[in-house]
């Protein structure tokens, strides 16, 4: 330190010293999160301005001739800064009958995002009105779908209205925040390969400001019991496969919606598969305890109903998702998507 500087540093020494005590600063109230607009139908049905939204049915399809059908279908919007949104369509069909699983995916990008129905990705389409939904989608032969399946159905809800989870907004700290409802028991008409089917479905949206996150993965369960009843479970998991956040609904036979707390459903797998065609290990079969000491086993109606994608490698994770019939001290039917085990 120079003479100059050292001496300058004295006298502001002094100064400070013979200053006068400045009192503190007086506390500052924090202000509340301001919370999430709520869910306004039917102006919320339709597409948002948020970086990433779907539109997501399974569901659960019988022939005149009695085979019996599971099958997926969801639209993804993902809009970015600066770039086109990008549309990503995936479509299944479980054949329980010809024990046979066929899978697609379909992409399509827009200089702008869609602000209304319907949504066109390369030629699979969903429409959504306030009579209904239509769900038009045609599998091309080839890997993946050595049997290609074509379905064109129609929705329509029933008594129920939708099922608002967690008051219809979660947070995923620190990804971000989504929207979530769910049309737990809608009524199905129309043709699978031409042939006149019908059953019930589940559609789920979501949508928000948020970032899937690369590590860890979920399980998720949709639940259609035979007593007119509904649950919805999301459980998130870590990079280390532990449990990081439970998330559930329970929908009562006239339609009240009540959250199901962390912990009050216990779920334990019965079993595992090996795929073939990843070499990835999932839970198959599952024991759930619910909170009044019911207890569900889900089988799965087809061991193999994974979507791998080989038609479109290195473009979408892998993940199973499939249809469940449900025994034990209730009956029914589901589905179950497992996410983060494929690599």
């Amino acid at each position: 330190m120079t003479r100059p500087s050292l001496l300058g540093g004295i006298a502001l020494l002094a100064v400070v010293a013979c200053a006068p005590a400045v009192p503190p600063l007086p506390q500052v109230a924090v202000p509340s999160p301001t919370p999430a607009p709520p869910i306004t139908f039917p102006r919320d049905a339709l597409p948002h301005d948020s970086l990433i939204e779907w539109w997501y049915y399974t569901g659960h399809l019988s022939s005149q001739s009695g085979s019996q059908y599971g099958f997926e279908f969801v639209i993804f919007q993902v809009a970015r800064a600066n770039q086109p949104t990008a549309y990503l369509a995936h479509f299944a069909v479980s054949d329980v009958g010809a024990r046979r699983f066929s899978h697609q995916a379909r992409f399509a990008s827009s200089p702008t995002a869609a602000m209304a129905f319907p949504l066109n990705v390369s030629g699979w389409s969903l429409d959504h009105s306030p009579g209904g939904d239509r769900i038009v989608a045609a599998m091309e032969a080839g890997p993946g779908a050595d049997a290609a399946y074509t379905v064109d159905l129609q929705l329509h809800d029933g008594a129920k209205p939708p099922a608002l989870h967690h008051g219809g907004y979660i947070t995923y700290p620190p990804e971000g925040g989504s929207y979530y409802y769910s049309r737990t028991r809608l009524s199905v008409t129309g043709t699978l390969n031409s042939e006149p089917v019908s059953g019930i479905a589940w559609m789920d949206h979501q949508w928000g400001n948020f970032v899937i996150a690369a590590r860890g993965g979920w399980d998720w369960y949709s639940l259609q019991l035979d007593d007119d009843t509904e649950l919805m479970l999301y459980v998130l998991r870590d990079a280390s496969g532990s449990t990081t956040a439970v998330y559930g609904s329970y929908v009562g036979a006239d339609g009240s919606v009540a959250d199901v707390l962390p912990g009050s459903v216990v779920s334990e797998p019965t079993g595992s598969w090996l795929s073939p065609h990843t070499g990835a290990t999932y839970p198959s079969g599952w024991r759930l305890t619910l909170p009044d000491g019911r207890q569900l086993v889900l089988t799965p109606q087809l061991q193999d109903q994974e979507l791998y994608f080989p038609d479109a490698p290195g473009a979408t994770l892998a993940y199973w998702e499939g249809s469940v019939a449900i025994t034990g001290d209730t009956t029914g039917v589901g589905y179950v998507e497992l996410t983060g085990y494929a690599p």
